[in-house]
């Protein structure tokens, strides 16, 4: 195995982001560490995990005169490998490594142990991850002057290629080039913690997540809970929002450096290997030719396009930054194009805000009250203003319509936001950062009319469809999902699965990033007055009553903690489901169960105890429900007789192949 290192970490040096340069000393025979000669600063790096990848390697880092290794959660929980790249011997944790070396260091998580470098010695600790990967983006070219991440960070458009690595916390790698990585985001971009969109040279897996060439790196950096938009973004995609975006919880590195939690999530795009796979960013190709009438594409109702982005002015005023196609002013079609999609936008408008009765032909009216909901619950700042998308393609007849989806960017959400006082003043709320009072139907839009708020107050169809939506889809994934334990293997985790996956997480993140203490856009967090909602239900799980209260007294939370920061989003979001839960109940009406033709019995399931029961029915000795006497109702005459009795018995004997 010795031997085997050797050679492995000869490899590494040469190809990995430490710019090693010639390796001496990389003998055939087993040694008890590697010889190398190093060309960059001096300093200390650890191997992410016991595998022989030449990427996953930490350099540690300097805080208040403390020296930390920000481990990943695939790392050894008893010895690490250190490679010491000083000129002199370094003694870590009492094991001696010579310059250019690396040996195996046992070490106990947390607790503080001793470097010592010639005559200096360093107080340090090694902090292992919780999280559900890490990933390392690793090129230490000269760029421009400056390093990768400096480069990166200097300007949102400058862009890079990479090697690196995915590692999840199994230790399972994928070392897959990156394609490019470059910044994003418009107020995340002004904070020290970026944002980045990565691009892989072929498709990659995150942990249990699908395969993905595009990914957003989500720096959460104004969110002390790390969790408000991975908890919406599943939220969504347990209710089946078409394009919910998957994401997991990773550490980053680039070229060794620890640069915080992110969430990795599937970027907004199309094409094979996508977030919208299904979706032809050339679709329109075929309209410009005239082969087809239509086209797919994909739009977001945008507060700040870049100025390269292909945009359309819609009728109203919204403006839309075009996610597919992307085309350039020059381009072929690119007129004809813009004016196809500012009509087809504009159209459906003019419907929802006229209320037509046939308005679902332009926009499925279901995804529509999901992301609305979503924006509600969350009491979103940019709820319909900002950062809400369109998919524009045909359904499952071929008919060609809108579909509100992905939802995106949801970190000052929840709780989690003040918001700008004069707005606040003028749409005359004053409880926004409460969980109670409505939001999202009163949020002004940025550019135009806000698209969510002109929908809700005039378009019936909608109103109708949110009560069900709530009740049917919201209520019982939070119910049954956030609110159990142990959940991780569906869309919507249990709020304890996410809490272990971010808790030693967040313990590195707030190391390295200091968490918020001047509060732009967080609210108040210390104390709440927490909502509760008890349901009752019927046999079929359908919510029945509702009895909702408030409690008279707040509940306290530490300030600038994680532990308090997650319970409060967590309770939050649990009174803001209650409140408005009390709110949607009047309009409500259980949607009718489809019934089991046969099943008399309400069991679910056909068997002769159905048969013997509408015999028993038809001479007075057994009555059926409501439901059961439809179901028993096998020839669809209109009344139950011994011919429906019989017609079960048939099938049940193979006399039928269906009732």
């Amino acid at each position: 195995m010795k031997k085997l290192v050797s050679i492995m970490l000869c490899i590494v040096m040469v190809l990995s982001a430490f710019s090693l340069t010639i390796i001496t000393g990389c003998a055939e025979e087993a040694v008890a560490s590697s010889s190398v000669t190093v060309a960059v600063t001096a300093d200390l790096y650890a191997h992410a995990y016991d595998g022989e990848d030449t990427e996953a390697w930490v350099k540690w880092y300097e805080k208040d005169s403390k020296m930390y290794f920000f481990m990943p959660a695939a790392t050894n929980a008893e010895e690490i490998e250190i490679y010491n790249a000083f000129s002199s011997a370094a003694t870590v944790n009492n094991i001696k490594i010579a310059s250019g070396t690396s040996a195996k260091v046992p070490y106990e998580e947390n607790k503080d142990f001793t470097i010592t470098v010639g005559n200096k010695n360093y107080t340090a600790v090694i902090m292992r991850s919780s999280a559900e990967g890490a990933l390392f983006v690793n090129n230490t070219a000269d760029f421009e002057g400056m390093n990768l991440w400096d480069y990166l960070t200097d300007d949102k458009s400058n862009d890079a290629k990479a090697t690196g690595a995915v590692l999840d916390d199994k230790g399972n790698i994928d070392t897959t080039g990156v394609k490019k990585i470059k910044g994003r985001g418009n107020t995340s971009w002004d904070a020290d913690k970026k944002g980045f969109n990565v691009t892989y040279d072929d498709a990659v897996e995150v942990g249990t997540m699908q395969k993905c060439k595009k990914f957003s790196l989500i720096s959460n950096f104004q969110d002390a809970s790390l969790n408000r938009n991975r908890l919406l973004y599943d939220l969504a995609d347990e209710i089946s929002v078409p394009y919910a975006s998957d994401s997991r919880f990773v550490e980053f590195y680039v070229n060794g450096e620890y640069l915080g939690n992110y969430q990795m999530c599937e970027k907004v795009d199309v094409g094979k290997n996508t977030l919208m796979p299904d979706i032809d960013d050339e679709d329109y190709l075929n309209y410009l030719d005239g082969s087809q009438s239509y086209f797919e594409f994909v739009c977001e109702i945008d507060a700040g396009p870049d100025d390269d982005d292909f945009t359309v002015r819609a009728g109203n005023g919204n403006n839309l930054t075009m996610k597919a196609p992307e085309l350039e002013e020059g381009d072929d079609g690119y007129s004809k194009v813009q004016r196809f999609i500012k009509a087809k936008y504009d159209l459906m408008y003019k419907k929802v805000t006229e209320n037509a009765t046939n308005v679902n032909d332009y926009i499925d009216i279901e995804s529509l009250a999901q992301v609305y909901l979503i924006n509600e619950l969350g009491k979103n700042w940019d709820a319909g203003a900002g950062s809400f998308f369109f998919v524009y393609k045909p359904d499952s007849t071929g008919h060609y319509k809108f579909y509100a989806s992905p939802v995106w960017d949801y970190d000052n959400s929840l709780g989690n936001a003040q918001g700008v006082e004069g707005d606040l003043k003028n749409l005359k709320i004053n409880d926004y950062e409460e969980p109670t009072g409505w939001f999202a139907k009163h949020k002004n839009g940025y550019r135009g009319p806000n698209f969510l708020k002109e929908s809700v107050a005039k378009c019936d169809a909608l109103n109708e469809m949110i009560p069900t939506v709530w009740f049917e889809q919201f209520v019982p994934a939070i119910e049954n999902k956030l609110n159990g334990t142990g959940l991780d293997n569906t869309e919507l985790y249990s709020a304890d699965v996410y809490k272990n996956y971010l808790k030693k997480s967040a313990d590195m993140n707030f190391i390295r990033w200091d968490i918020i203490q001047e509060p732009q856009w967080i609210a108040d967090h210390t104390m709440l007055k927490q909502c509760h909602a008890t349901y009752t239900y019927n046999k079929f799980g359908q919510v029945i009553g509702v009895d909702y209260s408030q409690d008279s007294n707040y509940t306290f939370y530490d300030e600038y903690v994680f532990d308090a920061e997650y319970q409060y989003m967590i309770d939050w979001t649990n009174s803001r489901v209650a409140w408005m839960s009390s709110q949607y109940f009047k309009d409500y009406t259980p949607s009718e169960i489809p019934v089991l033709k046969g099943d008399a019995d309400d069991d679910g399931e056909v068997t002769v105890v159905d048969a013997s029961l509408i015999q028993l029915y038809l001479v007075g000795k057994k009555t059926l429900s409501d439901t059961g006497a439809k179901a028993a109702d096998v020839d669809l005459d209109d009344d139950i007789t011994v011919v429906d009795a019989s017609r079960i018995q048939l099938f049940l004997v193979g006399r039928f192949e269906e009732l």
